[in-house]
């Protein structure tokens, strides 16, 4: 619903104080939208910048020379002290704080020093942009994936294109996340008369679309959801807007139906070639009728059915096809849309096949990598690795070989090679690992390949020293043993690595934090114990992937007592002023959903931390009003 005059955020008696910034008045819906909409694709902050730094030092000559009354925030105080407890752990040596910061700083500054937040016109314009923003980063979603299909990388794919999936940034969740939102946004608008139905029906699709093929698990709960709301709302007539709710629910469905239809027929029956994104999303479908199995389970009975009839390779190769007879069957690279790789299967001289690979740019990692029956690795057994190659182009060894692992000495990725020469051209490689931990199909092979390389490969082998006769392969384990050996290799995409991170949280908050850090927190220093636990590497941060919890990590007891009476308040305020903040509480519900499996802190998603503002800048006009 629209806001009404008397219940706008405007004080119109102030309208003069802002006569001298009516450019910015007018480009601020669209700055807004991009700052926001960065989220979705790393191009719009490019724009962002572009748009808002002339706006900003504009406006802040303009409202320097005129000068500003400040902003009463006696009603403000809780968000204010929950911004003043993160600030007071700030460490200027963290990056992420950094970035958390100045998103803080960015919303303060709309907040404050825009008329766009008091006026109904402009937040229309602003939610319009939103939508638009949002489907033109799915567009080009579409567009790269149907042309990465074809080996056809868009231009400037390494600046602008971050995610290794259909999603164009790595965290498809947030990605997923705005589509949603564009269909609660698209419905509001539609009904309002502020977009026509050609528009709105772009919206569902393309939504629809990006977020079936987004592989965010929880954008898939939330999605449903919304349809069953929807489809409630239409029975009962609780609206006024059931013609969109009906096409609404028409295109989500059909267009859902499709794109899982779609995925099964593309990924066909399962089998071990497929790459890890086609098993994922074989997995995605597979779930929805078992939603129990972990990734792992469901990829080891998989397995079991594949190779069931299938004739075992020679036991003195655990590479299946290490002679590359059946083509590329268990090799594969990671490629990503946007990486310069040329992975082919061709002949050399003799009529033997051979993998040429050429890597043209400086991104990717895994060249060549074995994709066959998934391997285990036992303890103290020794494997080695050996193949012969030969470089086409780049220097004499411009590869890393390796597994990766890293069981507390660093990655095992570049492992030390024995050279030896075969013939004039051809050379043998070799290298040899013992496994510290039983460890189950770990990536491994050939890596790290130096941008304007091109490298032929053949005949690769692995042999282990054990004589005990323990399995070689994971389908060739019972249930009870992967659960109870190699727990730490398998990977249950919906809850393992988030109840992971939370459970370390309690093992830091009971060996790391005596009783005044646990009352007034550590700061940050829990970023550098979160790398070191989960990558081995103290200098990558992570956190516990709940900004609860991480209020309680940095600024102790009272910051998370704090913290929850801030986001309980929240939830009370936009309660008592549903009529008229009705669709923000719908994207501040859906956004405090994934926050809290995803978000680093309150202010890491910067739409988050916006929508928690307004609620209390309603309630502040509200009691000017009265």
């Amino acid at each position: 619903m629209r806001v009404t005059a008397s219940n706008s955020f405007c004080d119109y008696n102030n309208m003069h104080i802002y006569n001298g910034i009516r450019l910015t008045y007018k480009i601020m819906p669209l700055c807004l939208a991009l700052f926001f909409t960065r989220t979705v694709f790393i191009g719009y902050k490019y724009l962002f910048l572009v748009t808002f730094v002339p706006c900003f030092l504009h406006s802040v000559y303009v409202l320097f020379k005129q000068g500003i009354a400040k902003p009463k925030i006696n009603t403000l105080l809780l968000p204010v002290l929950v911004i003043a407890l993160f600030i007071a752990h700030f460490s200027p040596i963290i990056s992420n704080v950094v970035k958390e910061s100045v998103n803080i700083s960015l919303i303060i500054y709309y907040i404050v020093f825009s008329k766009l937040y008091y006026a109904d016109d402009k937040f229309d314009v602003f939610l319009k942009w939103i939508v638009r923003f949002t489907m033109l980063a799915g567009c080009i979603a579409i567009v790269r994936f149907a042309l990465s299909e074809v080996g056809i990388p868009l231009p400037l794919s390494v600046i602008l294109f971050e995610g290794a999936n259909f999603s164009l940034v790595n965290d498809c969740n947030f990605y997923s996340l705005f589509f949603i939102i564009s269909i609660i946004l698209s419905a509001k608008l539609f009904a309002n008369g502020q977009i026509k139905k050609p528009e709105f029906l772009i919206v569902n699709i393309v939504s629809a679309i990006n977020i079936v093929t987004g592989l965010s698990r929880r954008a898939y709960v939330l999605y449903a959801l919304i349809i069953v709301i929807m489809f409630v709302c239409f029975v009962l007539k609780k609206y006024d807007f059931r013609k969109s709710l009906l096409y609404n629910i028409l295109i989500v469905s059909i267009i859902g139906t499709l794109g899982v239809g779609i995925l099964i027929m593309s990924n066909g029956y399962y089998s071990p070639e497929m790459s890890f994104d086609q098993k994922y999303r074989y997995y995605k479908v597979y779930s929805l009728v078992d939603n129990g199995v972990s990734y792992s389970e469901f990829d080891i009975k998989q397995q079991r059915k594949y190779y069931a009839d299938k004739i075992s390779t020679d036991s003195t190769n655990l590479f299946y096809n290490g002679d590359l007879k059946n083509g590329l069957s268990a090799w594969g690279t990671l490629r990503t849309p946007h990486d310069c790789i040329s992975f082919e299967l061709v002949e050399d001289e003799c009529g033997d096949s051979i993998i040429r690979v050429t890597r043209g740019c400086s991104s990717g990692c895994w060249q060549v990598h074995y994709n066959g029956r998934p391997i285990v690795y036992h303890k103290d057994v020794t494997y080695e690795i050996s193949f012969a190659y030969r470089v086409l182009e780049g220097s004499e060894n411009p590869f890393c070989v390796g597994w990766r692992v890293n069981e507390g000495k660093g990655w095992c990725y570049n492992l030390l090679r024995t050279i030896e020469p075969i013939d004039s051209v051809w050379k043998r490689c070799m290298v040899a690992y013992k496994f510290q931990e039983d460890r189950m199909n770990p990536y491994t092979f050939l890596n790290s390949l130096r941008a304007g390389s091109t490298i032929e490969v053949k005949d690769i082998r692995m042999t282990c020293d054990d004589t005990t006769g323990l399995p070689h392969y994971v389908d060739q384990l019972p249930d009870s043993v992967i659960h109870k050996y190699y727990s730490q290799d398998t990977i249950n995409y919906f809850t393992a690595s988030r109840t992971g991170r939370w459970r370390y949280a309690l093992e830091l908050w009971q060996t790391r934090y005596d009783t005044k850090q646990k009352i007034f927190g550590q700061g940050f220093k829990y970023l550098e114990w979160y790398g070191q636990k989960f990558w081995h590497n103290p200098k990558r941060y992570d956190f516990p992937h709940n900004p609860i919890i991480s209020s309680f990590l940095y600024s102790g007891i009272i910051g998370g007592i704090v913290y929850i009476i801030f986001l309980i308040t929240c939830l009370w305020l936009y309660w008592k002023r549903r009529k008229e903040l009705g669709v923000f509480f719908i994207m501040y519900l859906c956004c405090m959903f994934f926050s809290m499996f995803s978000g680093s802190s309150h202010f890491s998603f910067p739409l988050f931390a916006f929508l928690s503002f307004l609620p209390f800048i309603e309630y502040k006009n509200r009691m000017n009003h009265h």
